[in-house]
């Protein structure tokens, strides 16, 4: 504990960890002058994925909760560069105002969206969709785009669904440009990997051109020159098939496209491919051999080929190298993912593709022409769009956790493009790299003082969505990101909002009163569809207990729409179907809230009843 520092909070409050996709669960003591800092942190062991574990990036989160950047008032920058304070009600009229004549003057397409979530602030990002709609954006990235949406290409193609292999059992575990001992990135990494590497009858493989502390503890280590990773795997491949070690009955069973890989493969020259990569070719066999041979194998690949040359032919590679020794369908191998947010990564750019694989049809940014994959613009090519006088460039700016200014290639060029816009709006915590360029910063609450969930549930065969409690007050003049953009749809005013104001005193009556009253009224205002975010927050919001309205109604909303469902929007038909899904979600949240005095309590039944457990999938 830090000098002047005291503990105001003696009981361990349970949250997660927002430094990295695994949202390790956490205990945490709160204390300090405002009762906010967090001045304690240990591992959860009753947190059902974590189950204990914490890394040194957790051991540190007060940084991210008492940074000295934290912002308190909405700040509007002068034309010297500095900012001035002003008030809630002044920063989201401007900005509602602004944002509307940008979109009647150029279209709402002239609007773009960066971020929208980060590690721990997914249900607050979530809302935006309303003010998205209001607006009628139609472009948005993150900072997937610069590392995963090579990955996200291959697994569309590849399996028409996200795919994720379940390491903590699996026998042979393959890891690709990445040291999971330092970055962790999935559940209990230096547990898993000792256990891997302990175990005489489980096999460890790491590629990585350095000797880390992952590729220390590896059975076989490939340390392949920066760059050459794609002759190193295809050396596995190849030799796995001239070897005749792949499962053929499966893969004519289950596998589109085996011809032409068995012919391009079989005539490569496995010793000169693995020379060429810096590696001695009998490792490389045994490291092929270890998969093929093992009964299950799982990989993990992660920025160190997704960020480098060829990162999207490695996807492929990796995932080539699963499914041609079928390591595929089945137990602590490689399976499609249910998360509870449905697919990671969206499918619905999949162009039809001509007869050498290429999709000439597929969505564009409209400037530069670059390939939309996922839904997200690729990060390098955004100044572009914005730096230019054609008539299409983005004209405004919307980011949401995030700083591309320091986080993407070529920060100066992303400090000259945000000049260059006539309007910048940041939403953070601190004042970043990025929000020191903004037009307007609207400073929000931190993960630890709203409610907040886990949306990266990767694990499989079982993963886990964990709903979890503020534990601390927000700091004094912020506001949750359901706040901002519920403020700011009442500013936009896209539909008349005096429609839903029977529905709020309907709601403090109970949900078996409120399920067919809003069912009710989706039927006779269908244009609600794409503002259902906002409407739950503003009518059922307040009938939930102790302030959970801030995230509560969309996480459930969302929960409640497996991949097979749409989203609602304007028509009825789609919001017929997914209205039963989500009043049974709805309907066990308040069940659970029902009785229950403290966040804690209400917290635990809430997990309780939205937990996910996936099931084992086998190819058709």
């Amino acid at each position: 504990m830090s000098e002047g520092v005291t503990e105001q909070n003696s009981d361990w409050q349970p949250t997660a960890c927002n430094l990295c996709y695994a949202n390790c669960g956490i205990l945490v003591k709160t204390g300090g002058e405002d009762g906010r800092s967090i001045i304690k942190v240990k591992g959860d062991r009753d947190h059902p994925a974590s189950r204990g574990y914490i890394c040194n990036k957790a051991a540190q989160i007060n940084f991210y909760q008492s940074g000295k950047d934290r912002i308190s008032q909405p700040q509007r920058r002068r034309a010297d560069g500095g900012y001035d304070a002003i008030s809630w009600e002044v920063a989201i009229q401007e900005i509602a105002e602004k944002m509307s004549a940008i979109k009647a003057t150029y279209g709402g397409d002239k609007i773009f969206r960066y971020g929208g979530g980060g590690q721990g602030n997914h249900l607050g990002g979530s809302y935006f969709s309303s003010v998205s709609k209001a607006l009628d954006m139609r472009f948005q990235s993150n900072a997937l785009a610069q590392e995963k949406t090579g990955y996200a290409w291959m697994m569309g193609r590849m399996f028409g669904t996200n795919v994720h292999g379940e390491m903590e059992h699996t026998q042979c575990l393959f890891i690709v440009g990445k040291n999971p001992w330092q970055s962790n990135s999935i559940q209990r990494a230096r547990v898993l990997l000792k256990e891997v590497s302990q175990d005489p009858d489980r096999t460890l493989i790491v590629v990585d051109p350095r000797r880390t502390e992952s590729a220390e503890l590896a059975d076989i280590h490939l340390a392949v020159k920066p760059g050459r990773d794609a002759w190193a795997l295809s050396a596995m491949i190849a030799h796995v098939i001239q070897q005749s070690l792949i499962p053929m009955d499966w893969l004519h069973d289950n596998v589109l496209g085996l011809e032409r890989v068995l012919e391009r493969f079989s005539d490569i020259d496995v010793d000169g491919y693995a020379a060429f990569a810096g590696l001695n070719p009998a490792d490389v066999r045994a490291a092929a051999e270890a998969i093929a041979k093992s009964k299950t194998s799982a990989y993990y690949e992660d920025l160190g080929v997704q960020m480098a040359p060829h990162s999207t032919l490695l996807s492929y590679l990796n995932l080539l190298m699963m499914t041609i020794t079928g390591h595929f369908g089945r137990p602590d191998t490689l399976a499609p993912l249910k998360s509870l947010i449905g697919q990671f990564f969206a499918l619905h750019d999949v162009a039809e593709a001509d007869d050498a694989g290429y999709e000439p049809q597929g969505r564009r940014s409209p400037v530069v022409g670059a390939r939309i994959v996922g839904g997200l613009v690729p990060c390098n090519v955004i100044p572009e769009e914005i730096l230019t006088e054609h008539p299409n460039r983005y004209r405004a700016l919307w980011v949401e956790s995030g700083n591309p200014c320091h986080s993407l290639a070529d920060s100066q060029r992303w400090r000259e493009a945000m000049r260059k816009l006539d309007l910048s709006v940041v939403i953070d915590v601190s004042m970043t790299e990025t929000a020191r360029e903004a037009d307007y910063v609207l400073p929000a609450s931190s993960q630890y003082e709203k409610w907040e969930s886990t949306f990266f549930n990767f694990e499989y065969p079982e993963n886990h969505h964990h709903l979890r409690a503020p534990v601390c007050p927000p700091m004094s003049g912020t506001l949750s990101e359901p706040e901002i953009h519920a403020r700011m749809i009442e500013a936009l005013r896209p539909f008349e909002l005096a429609e839903i104001e029977p529905l709020k005193a309907i709601a403090q009556q109970g949900l078996e009163t409120f399920s067919p009253a809003m069912f009710e009224a989706i039927t006779k205002h269908p244009h609600w569809g794409p503002y259902l975010p906002y409407i739950l927050y503003r009518t059922l919001g307040p009938a939930l207990p102790e302030g959970a309205q801030q995230q509560h109604p969309t996480g459930c909303w969302r929960s409640a729409s497996p991949p097979s469902i749409p989203k609602p929007s304007c028509g009825r038909a789609s919001v017929a179907k997914v209205w039963p899904l989500a009043t049974r979600c709805l309907r066990l949240f308040c069940r659970a809230a029902q009785g229950l005095s403290s966040p804690r309590a209400i917290l635990l039944a809430a997990s309780k009843s939205l937990a996910l457990r996936t099931t084992k999938y086998a190819l058709p």
